[in-house]
């Protein structure tokens, strides 16, 4: 940890080999690369995950682990034997609002998902499109992006487009990608391949909606906070997660499906952003850098604590 003032940080993409630290913290999303199990059997898993936890152990290192927004729960029963030991082997639980599903309140601590606002200072932005709406991903673009390819064609608002953006790796997306272009070029365009950073910003700022089928990975959140960091209305599916961000940010900014994106729930949303008075930028308070990265310092110096008067209950 450095002095008591100062937190020294070292970043790993890999298996934990030096124990020269006090805190490890880790993204759910990213377990695999700490267990080093990304193509392992359930059995070689469970042995991985009981490494880590003697390592941890025997050096008494503090596990901190950020939960996703929406947790899946394994149908594997070696699995799910693995993820429980994990969860009494971790010394703190950050979740992202209380609508997370944790798997201790006691060992859970509340910090927000930060925005972006001071990081894409200085990207080139595209000029907004009026009626653009923007399907994207950072990693693929689901399947079911598939439904949105009719939206121009059936939508009451009029001069709508769609924009998908991310790599298309599904047989069929791809298939009615190829479909839509032949007969609909006017109004659907795809950009297909891994966005980076300064790629998302352009799509994101280019874009009058920007929409998101599912909000269940770390990747999805991360989406949403780059679209409302670029003052970006979004349309995504409710959840308890979605409907406080809606609360939270003001009028016209989140607006949200009960089911598969529609014409009508999009005609909804548009008509919302363009009719009702909203607030220049979405109130994105207590959600700086700053902000965040004080509430996980403070959270990795009260793990260390933990960790060392043993609170977390032995195996």
């Amino acid at each position: 940890m450095g002095s008591p003032t100062t937190v020294q940080y070292r970043f790993s993409q890999g298996v934990l080999t030096a124990f020269d630290v006090d805190v490890v913290h880790v993204a759910d999303a990213n377990l695999e690369l700490l267990l080093g199990t990304g193509r392992a059997s359930t059995y070689q898993q469970l042995l991985a995950t009981l490494v880590l936890i003697r390592n941890l152990r025997r050096h008494g290192i503090a596990l901190v682990r950020t939960l996703p927004p929406n947790a899946r729960r394994s149908a594997d029963r070696l699995q799910r034997l693995a993820s429980w030991m994990l969860d009494r082997a971790t010394t703190t639980f950050v979740a992202f609002d209380n609508s997370v599903a944790t798997p201790d309140r006691t060992r859970t601590v509340i910090i927000p998902h930060a925005h972006y606002r001071e990081r894409f200072v200085g990207f080139p932005r595209g000029a907004m499109v009026p009626g653009r709406i923007l399907c994207l991903s950072a990693t693929a673009l689901p399947t079911d992006s598939r439904g949105l390819l009719a939206l121009p064609r059936i939508m009451d608002t009029e001069g709508v487009t769609l924009r998908l953006a991310g790599k298309v790796t599904s047989p069929l997306l791809k298939e009615s990608i190829r479909s839509a272009l032949a007969q609909h070029r006017a109004t659907v365009s795809v950009r297909n391949e891994q966005l980076s950073d300064g790629a998302q910003v352009h799509e994101i700022s280019s874009a009058e909606l920007v929409v998101l089928p599912h909000v269940e990975t770390l990747s999805d959140l991360q989406l949403i906070f780059v679209a409302l960091s670029l003052n970006r209305p979004i349309l995504v599916p409710r959840t308890p997660a979605t409907v406080r961000l809606a609360l939270s940010v003001g009028p016209a900014w989140v607006h949200l499906s009960d089911g598969p994106i529609t014409a009508q729930v999009v005609d909804v949303a548009f008509a919302s952003i363009r009719n009702i008075a909203r607030s220049e930028q979405p109130n994105l308070e207590g959600r700086d850098l700053t902000s965040i990265h004080a509430a996980y310092e403070a959270t990795f110096r009260a793990a260390v604590a933990m960790a060392r008067r043993h609170i977390v209950q032995p195996m």
